[in-house]
């Protein structure tokens, strides 16, 4: 058994920025799909999450309740995970750049991205949208640009 040997593939900055505009593309495309499609309920899941902490008889809060409430909010998370990872691997220049600043730079080009998408829905006949689904959208961004960091300390091995 020899010296097995290992190929790195070397992604392009351009492509890198290419991924990143095509990830945003797709994004407001699905945005725009999903439009109309929200739920509608008698009253808003956060003020009933609120009154079920608030409440004096502290009545239970229905678990549809607060699936309503946590699962938009997972969505947005989960959307912007691919942006800030691909943002992040773009933006990443250790010697020029600090981490911390390539952080800095991922979150809030994220915030302005889902800042964009939020005043683009208002515009839509049937979106439903809040501002706290853009900070929902810039955690996603973050933690997607933790798992870009961390590539550079994960190595991929296949035996075959």
């Amino acid at each position: 058994m020899g010296k097995r040997h290992v190929q790195v593939v070397a992604v392009r900055k351009p492509v890198s920025f290419a991924l990143l505009a095509l990830t945003t593309a797709l994004m407001a495309g699905l945005l725009y799909l999903l439009s109309g499609k929200a739920y509608a309920a008698d009253r808003h899941p956060l003020l009933e999450l609120a009154a079920g902490f608030l409440g004096a008889d502290r009545p239970s809060i229905s678990r549809n309740a607060l699936l309503a409430f946590l699962m938009p909010v997972f969505a947005n998370v989960l959307l912007f995970v691919p942006w800030g990872f691909l943002a992040f691997v773009a933006l990443d220049a250790p010697p020029r750049r600090t981490r911390f600043r390539t952080y800095l730079m991922t979150v809030a080009g994220a915030l302005v991205v889902a800042g964009c998408m939020y005043v683009w829905q208002l515009y839509l006949p049937t979106r439903v949208t809040t501002m706290p689904d853009a900070l929902a959208n810039g955690a996603g961004a973050l933690a997607g640009a933790a798992l870009g960091h961390m590539r550079k300390g994960v190595r991929v091995r296949f035996d075959f």
